[in-house]
């Protein structure tokens, strides 16, 4: 859905919760969350930059502190003389998104996360 749709609407319970273009929601709703490659596992000596919360192979998903920045990230790994071959922010799924504004509401029971 998310491919073939521009602009949506969510409703729960017969009421707009959610209004607007596919890309705008995104970033309204992302968390900083950004997939890392090396072509070398990197040393994470000193970081107060960000968290690394997923590790696969010599790829890193790190969520960036409140008040850093994407660059602020690449500029600690080029300190660290890493080779970074990749550099992609992860935004959420609507799916996602969805699930998140019904949390805790009856219809969120009938729904559970799909891993993609």
């Amino acid at each position: 859905m998310e491919e073939i749709c521009d602009h949506i609407v969510l409703i729960n319970k017969g009421k707009k919760i959610l209004d607007g273009s596919v890309k705008k929601v995104k970033q309204d709703f992302k968390e900083n969350l950004f997939s890392i490659g090396f072509d070398q596992e990197p040393s994470l000596n000193g970081n107060s930059i960000f968290e690394v919360i997923g590790k696969k192979d010599n790829s890193y998903v790190v969520k960036i502190k409140e008040g850093n920045k994407p660059t602020d990230v690449l500029k600690y790994f080029i300190q660290q003389n890493a080779d970074v071959h990749s550099f992609n922010e992860i935004l959420p799924s609507l799916n996602d998104i969805f699930i998140k504004l019904v949390e805790g509401t009856s219809v969120s029971r009938k729904f559970e996360k799909v891993e993609e």
